[in-house]
């Protein structure tokens, strides 16, 4: 029996490993009963787990009853996936064929390629290459190394220079080929090896330049070289004009390099210095507006009573990223005038932006004899969806407006989208957690939709309950009016009890959460941070402590109910540690408590719309407009009133200190009087 058994289980593993998609034809025309959609994704989630135990037998039963489910690619993918080392080309082309249109073929190619390479079977290589639509470099390089090793030398080196002569570190993949170019052709000669060092100069692959020295032979240019590196070490040594000559690309390379570097400790000496040498050298306008802004970001963080001038002197032409650093020196020192004249330099066009409106009108109420001009575009900001508009509401006393869409997408639309393949196989795999495929999945089917059809999209996921998604899909389509979509509210129980525990204002800690994750309960940063308020794991081990919280390691921070108790938790220290002051408090939670103590003690007792404007990181800057923005939405979404001053408003505290409050009552009477449009309350 015994034998029986597992001769059995040889034939079907031998089916399976050379027939799979003819296996899988065979076994649809079965009758089997038709499964409900609940039971097929049990049955999904049962499959993968006895493919993964290698209990065949059970999985072709079970698979056998998925055929029909939007899923059942995806099986397949995983089946040839499971047994690489058996699978031959022919399969492949035909899960190619059969699914050519799936984002699941594309990475079984690629990982297809990458299990050809890792056993060295070039010759299959050369196929499954040329098979498949593949262009990235690691690839690439294992094609030429295939040629190799097959001895189609001549076409192994075909255009090598072309791949080797980049800014960037090529992949290892590439070094059997380029050993082989170096040892027998003699690789690059010194001309090829100057181009690319500057290349790597430029892209500040600075240990993939010195590594390219050993190629540069003419004299002249290891001369050039060797000056660079020099000047690298040391960047003091651009201040003697005589140790670059002439408008090359080693002097302008030397140069900006040289400078920037000299900039992080000498900001001014580094600003004099470029000050003289940029009229003379041919560098490209990119490159000097990246220079520029550098230089001013450092010569303001430096300030001194020469800061203003010399920054004025780098903003030629005149940058808006650059005349906002000198407004953000004139502010912090409240120079009234200096403020109004520094925008109104600017292109009129310019001037319209929400953030100069607001500025410039402010700056003229607060000097004498000189009356607001833009009196109706004030007054259209305090109508606008923004931080801006609920600043400038606050001042002429008028509500928060959402002005949300009236218009809906049409119901025959949504079903026909909802119809699709693709969104069937989306549905599916966010129902099974499979976010990363479904994301691909939208990728390939939003990348050519038009601003309607996205809309669309975006409602359909809205309606699976797939917040982030929508979000993403409705910024794409710059439908900022549509506010259910941009502006939803999941875990409201969630949110209201741990807000009332904690004694926070619910809709700050929910705008808190719709700025870092946009609902999203698997989010995590770049830095680790996760969940839906992207707590820092060590952040979230303290403040558990602290509150008494259940937290027993980093998954538990994907859980809703914890990461919003933790996240809830850690908003209420804040508040309490900056004394109620929610804009601080916001930005503690961004950039951390210790960077905002430092902001305070640096600059002092500042307005707070003019603290928030001047708070040095950009990230945190937007991000506490940006909570403070939501704030209000969701404030108003709720029916509460979402006016700066109310008493029960969370940033009501803070914004009693601002500019725009004291001269809220000048400013208004003003407007009334001179604006052409009507004031309503």
């Amino acid at each position: 029996m015994l034998w029986i058994m597992t001769h059995c289980n040889r034939i079907l593993k031998s089916l399976f490993l050379f027939f799979p998609l003819l296996l899988s034809a065979t076994l649809s025309a079965n009758s089997y009963a038709s499964q409900s959609l609940e039971q097929q994704r049990k049955l999904y989630q049962q499959a993968g787990k006895q493919l993964k135990a290698d209990q065949l037998e059970q999985y072709f039963q079970t698979k056998a009853r998925l055929t029909d489910y939007p899923l059942y690619p995806y099986l397949e993918q995983r089946e040839l996936e499971h047994n690489f080392d058996k699978v031959s080309q022919h399969q492949i082309d035909l899960y190619a064929k059969q699914y050519q249109d799936i984002p699941t073929n594309y990475l079984l190619q690629q990982r297809w390629l990458g299990y050809l390479a890792g056993k060295q079977r070039w010759q299959q290589y050369l196929t499954a290459y040329n098979n498949a639509a593949i262009s990235k470099e690691r690839y690439q390089c294992h094609y030429r190394t295939a040629l190799l090793k097959t001895g189609k030398k001549a076409e192994a080196l075909k255009n090598i220079e072309t791949l080797w002569n980049k800014g960037h570190s090529i992949s290892d993949a590439c070094n059997p080929v380029f050993d082989h170019w170096i040892s027998k052709h003699k690789g690059p000669d010194s001309d090829l090896a100057y181009q690319r060092f500057w290349k790597a100069v430029d892209k500040n692959s600075i240990s993939l330049a010195k590594y390219l020295r050993r190629f540069i032979t003419k004299k002249d240019q290891k001369q050039a070289t060797a000056k660079f590196l020099q000047i690298r070490n040391n960047p003091a040594l651009i201040k003697n004009t005589d140790i670059l000559h002439g408008d090359n690309i080693a002097s302008r390379s030397s140069y900006l390099y040289g400078i920037e570097r000299l900039s992080r400790k000498s900001p001014q000496t580094a600003t004099k210095i470029w000050l003289k040498v940029r009229p003379q050298l041919s560098i490209g306008n990119n490159q000097q507006l990246k220079l520029n802004q550098t230089l001013a970001r450092r010569l303001a963080s430096k300030n001194d009573k020469h800061t203003d001038a010399l920054i004025d002197q780098v903003n030629s032409p005149l940058d808006e990223e650059i005349q906002s650093r000198r407004f953000k020196l004139a502010l912090v020192q409240q120079n009234w005038k200096k403020i109004y004249n520094l925008i109104d330099k600017l292109p009129d066009d310019i001037q319209q932006n929400e953030n100069w409106v607001y500025w410039k009108t402010i700056a003229a109420s607060h000097l004498s004899g000189l009356k607001p001009e833009y009196s109706d575009a004030f007054l259209k900001l305090s109508k606008a969806r923004s931080y801006y508009g609920l600043l400038a509401a606050q001042v002429l006393k008028t509500r928060f407006r959402l002005n949300p869409a009236q218009d809906k997408p049409d119901d025959a639309l949504l079903s026909e989208f909802a119809d699709q393949a693709a969104v069937k196989r989306m549905q599916e795999l966010y129902w099974q957690n499979e976010l990363y495929l479904g994301r691909r999945e939208w990728n390939q089917l939003t990348q050519a939709m038009d601003t309607d059809q996205l809309r669309i999209a975006a409602t359909t996921v809205h309606s699976w309950g797939w917040h982030s998604l929508a979000i993403r899909g409705i910024a794409k389509a710059r439908h900022w009016d549509d506010i259910s979509l941009r502006f939803p509210m999941p875990y409201e129980k969630l949110f209201e009890q741990r807000a009332g525990k904690f004694a926070i204002d619910t809709n700050w800690a929910r705008a808190v959460a719709r700025q870092e994750s946009a609902y999203q309960p698997y989010a995590r940063s770049h830095v680790g941070a996760r969940g839906l308020m992207q707590l820092m794991p060590k952040t979230a081990r303290d403040t558990a402590r602290k509150n008494k919280i259940n937290y027993k390691n980093t998954a538990d921070l994907y859980i809703p109910a914890t990461n919003i108790s933790l996240g809830v938790a850690y908003l209420a220290e804040m508040q309490k540690r900056f004394k109620e002051n929610q804009v601080y408090a916001t930005a503690a939670y961004n950039a951390g408590p210790h960077r905002v103590k430092n902001w305070l003690k640096a600059r002092g007792d500042l307005p707070i719309d003019i603290w928030i404007e001047t708070i040095p990181f950009n990230e945190t800057r937007k991000y506490v407009m940006s909570v403070m923005a939501y704030h209000a939405i969701y404030r108003t979404l709720a029916g509460q009133p979402a006016h700066l001053l109310n008493n029960k408003t969370a940033f009501r505290l803070a914004m009693k200190n601002s500019t725009g409050a004291q001269q809220a009552k000048q400013l208004r009477d003003f407007i009334q009087l001179n604006s052409k449009a009507t004031l309503t309350q």
